[in-house]
Parts: C-alpha cells; sequence; structure tokens
C-alpha cells in the first residue's frame, strides 16, 4: 500500500545517507529475502531479537516484502545480485550476509527455466561484494547456500547445472580466501517441490507422483529448516567459521511417501500408488530437473541424518519430519471418515 511504499522509500534513502550509523545489533544482510529461502532465514533471525536484518530483495514493494517488513527486526531494501552498485551499499556495515542464488530465469521449450550461467554471475557479484566488505572489516560471517554434495563422489557426473553452478561458487568463496569467515550450508531437495504445478500431475487421494523410481531413496528437507539451521550457525559462529555443512530433514523411496500419504488420510481412504513422473517428459519440461533425477537415483545425497539429529538437539532444532510437512500440507482437520486432496499448485524451484 502507498503507506508502506512511502515508509520504504524513506528508510531506504536514510540507510544511503547513514550507513557509518552503527545499529545496537549485529546486522545480517538477506540475499533474496522474498525467496522461499530468504524468507525462512528472516523470519527465524528476527525471532532471535538479537540482529537486525536487511532484507535484499529486487521488488521492495510486493506482497511477499510487505509482510516481511513487519517482522520485528526487519528492514526492506532493494538490492539485486546482477547490480554489484545495490549490494555496496545493502552489505555496508553489516555483521554477517546470507547469500543465496538462483539459475531460473525464463521458461524455454527444449531448455527449461535453468540457466547456470545466469547463477554464476550472481555467485560472483556476490563474492566480490563480501570480499570488498571482509576487507574493509566490517564483515564477520558469510553463510552461503549451496546444495548438498553426493553420498558417492565417484558417482558425481554428470551433475544437474543447478548443481555444479552452487559448488563452484564454493570454489570461488575459496580462491578468494574467503573460507576463515564462511560457511557453506548445503540443503537437500525441498518437501515444498511436491507442491509442484507441472502439466496434469497432481497428488490425489490414490496417487502420490514423484520425480524418481519407486524404489530409490530421496532425501529432502522442509524449507523452514533451512531458517532454523541458518539462525544457529549465525548464534554459533565459533563452531560454524571454516564448516560447510549437509542439510536434510528426512530420507524415504517413493513406495514409503505413497504409503505414508495413504496413512495421513486414513486406514479407509483407498490405496495409493507412488507415479515416476516420466522422465522424457521430464526432461522436456525442466532438463535439470531430469538430470537431478538421474543423480539421486545415481549416487544420491550424502547428508547424514542421525549426526544432523544429534547436532540439532545440541542446537535446539526442532528437524521437520515429512510426515508432519505432509499433514499440515493436507490440512488434516477432518474426521477419520474424511479423505483430502492437496493439489501441486506451484512450479518446481531450483535446487530442490
Amino acid at each position: 500500500n502507498s503507506t508502506y511504499q512511502a515508509t520504504l522509500c524513506r528508510s531506504d534513502l536514510m540507510l544511503s545517507k547513514n550507513l557509518s550509523v552503527k545499529s545496537p545489533k549485529p546486522v545480517i544482510a538477506v540475499t533474496m529475502a522474498t525467496s522461499r529461502q530468504g524468507s525462512a532465514v528472516v523470519t527465524h533471525l528476527s525471532k532471535t531479537d538479537s540482529f537486525m536484518i536487511r532484507a535484499i530483495t529486487r521488488s521492495p514493494f510486493s506482497k511477499r516484502s510487505e509482510k516481511l517488513a513487519k517482522l520485528p527486526n526487519v528492514e526492506v531494501l532493494k538490492g539485486d545480485l546482477l547490480e554489484p552498485q545495490s549490494l555496496e551499499k545493502c552489505f555496508s556495515g553489516v555483521y554477517g550476509i546470507f547469500g543465496n542464488t538462483t539459475p531460473t530465469k525464463g521458461w524455454v521449450i527444449g531448455r527449461g527455466s535453468m540457466v547456470r550461467d545466469y547463477e554464476i554471475n550472481q555467485g560472483r557479484n556476490l563474492v566480490d561484494m563480501v570480499k570488498r566488505m571482509a576487507q574493509l572489516g566490517t564483515l564477520k560471517h558469510f553463510v552461503f547456500s549451496s546444495v548438498c554434495k553426493a553420498k558417492d563422489p565417484l558417482k558425481n557426473e554428470p551433475a544437474p547445472g543447478h548443481f555444479s553452478s552452487k559448488w563452484s561458487i564454493e570454489e570461488y568463496i575459496l580462491v578468494n580466501g574467503l573460507k576463515n569467515i564462511s560457511t557453506i550450508l548445503r540443503p537437500v531437495s525441498y518437501f515444498e517441490n511436491f507442491e509442484s504445478k507441472l502439466p496434469g500431475v497432481k497428488i490425489s487421494e490414490t496417487v502420490f507422483p514423484g520425480i524418481i523410481h519407486e524404489d530409490k531413496v530421496w532425501q529432502t528437507i522442509a524449507v523452514d529448516d533451512v531458517g532454523a539451521w541458518t539462525k544457529a550457525i549465525f548464534k554459533n559462529p565459533n563452531r560454524f567459521l571454516g564448516e560447510a555443512i549437509n542439510i536434510a530433514g528426512d530420507e524415504m523411496t517413493g513406495q514409503q511417501m505413497a504409503a505414508l500419504w495413504q496413512k495421513i488420510q486414513g486406514v479407509q481412504s483407498p490405496s495409493v500408488r507412488y507415479s515416476m513422473i516420466p522422465r522424457t517428459l521430464m526432461n522436456f519440461i525442466e532438463h535439470d530437473i531430469g538430470m537431478m533425477a538421474n543423480w539421486i537415483e545415481r549416487t544420491g545425497y550424502g547428508a547424514n541424518i542421525k549426526e544432523l539429529k544429534g547436532l540439532a538437539n545440541e542446537l535446539d532444532i526442532q528437524i521437520t519430519p515429512f510426515s508432519k510437512w505432509l499433514m499440515e500440507k493436507a490440512s488434516l482437520q477432518m474426521s477419520p471418515n474424511t479423505t483430502s486432496k492437496l493439489n501441486l499448485r506451484k512450479r518446481f524451484e531450483a535446487i530442490t
């Protein structure tokens, strides 16, 4: 609304004039703040009341931005990973930066929406500006969101482009001498990707669709958990500086997912079968997701969930199991005789 826009414009102007004024709390900048990951990170950091958060977005007047601006300790700023000058202003004087990048551009037939060079350019600008802020002496902690490494590295190739682009950005962080102030966070596939709106695909009472074969294990995670882990990392810098961590929330086969969906619907629901989206169709619609499916089947994500649960207990992180997420999405406010249907409304997003 106009009041919010006017307030944001005044805030942005004041920030540009008074960047040298210190906040009473350490400031953390979050790139792509209105994305799934970005929003989760901003929300979790906001709740700590330990930091001021600069939520950076290309669209500061969007509904998502307005929602973030209402959170305590949060200010929304306009910034673009493809415009280094905007990053310089947004990063000025910050204690920490959460950086995430995306390969998602425009959808093109036969290619899909993911462009490796598009993400590489964002990563280069991001890391170059992180290095500059570190040299100025203010930046103390950079958290970069990558993607989980392979369980069997000898079967890694060929890797999907939106995986290799993030791993290349990781290498760029290292060659720029930023390891000691950096933490690499590597999530697996999102639960939220089961909300896809791929043509003709939906979770129904009798069908649970997926992109891999029914007997292959698939590690997944709630996007909200990325925010929880990021909060813990910024709250415990001495433990995580210079480290990289693969994170996941659950691991199941397609058959197990289908059985879980049937259980959630109730004992009187019809039987549920797992249905793999044809790989040929997947390759045509979103080629890199087809490559990702091949990669998961060939090597799989390498997160150690047992160790993660132990670490989560120490850090007071509540890891979200797939069953909890699926029950929430199914809106199970129903009697035992009631069945439900969950439509998949969103397109597959990168990484995950």
